[in-house]
């Protein structure tokens, strides 16, 4: 696992996307691109490739990423492109660049639920129905911890006050 996070390492990640050679198979598995088409792990690292870092940084795209690491399990050049994502997130963060509000809403979706997608009640009645059993209670005060003590909801939150 590579780690990126200073304002020192977009050279680093830009050196790192280079080491792709553009087979696609990061495409193959992804489950963010075969629902979103503006999630393309292939073309992320091909405009860090040729340079278009800004439009990166200030895009969409990076806080796409699910973080599932399927890429990366697959890659055979084995780029880790979720680290590489993180390390725009934070680059992109330093930098003063904002994460879209649909981001921020997911986050505090999980840290308020423990889960970014809470079951529906058609969910459970199906589970019934299958014998299934209730799934079980997230655990959001984990979450919660993890949040504050990362820092990163307060971060977004100050950061969108003083816009």
């Amino acid at each position: 696992m590579t780690t990126f996070n200073t304002t020192k390492d977009l050279d680093a990640i830009k050196a790192y996307a280079n080491v792709c050679f553009q087979c696609g198979v990061c495409m193959g598995g992804c489950p963010v691109a075969r629902v979103n088409d503006r999630f393309h792990p292939r073309r992320l690292i091909r405009e860090l490739a040729i340079g278009s870092s800004e439009d990166v940084l200030k895009g969409e795209t990076i806080w796409l990423c699910a973080q599932c690491h399927i890429c990366s399990e697959t890659c055979p050049q084995g780029i880790g492109i979720p680290d590489l994502i993180i390390g725009l997130r934070n680059f992109a963060i330093n930098i003063g660049v904002l994460p879209p509000e649909s981001f921020v809403k997911n986050v505090k979706q999980l840290v308020e639920t423990g889960r970014l997608v809470p079951p529906s009640s058609r969910i459970e009645q199906l589970r019934d129905r299958l014998g299934l059993g209730r799934i079980e209670q997230a655990a959001a005060e984990e979450v919660q911890h993890l949040i504050t003590n990362t820092k990163f909801k307060k971060l977004v939150n100050s950061k969108r006050e003083n816009q």
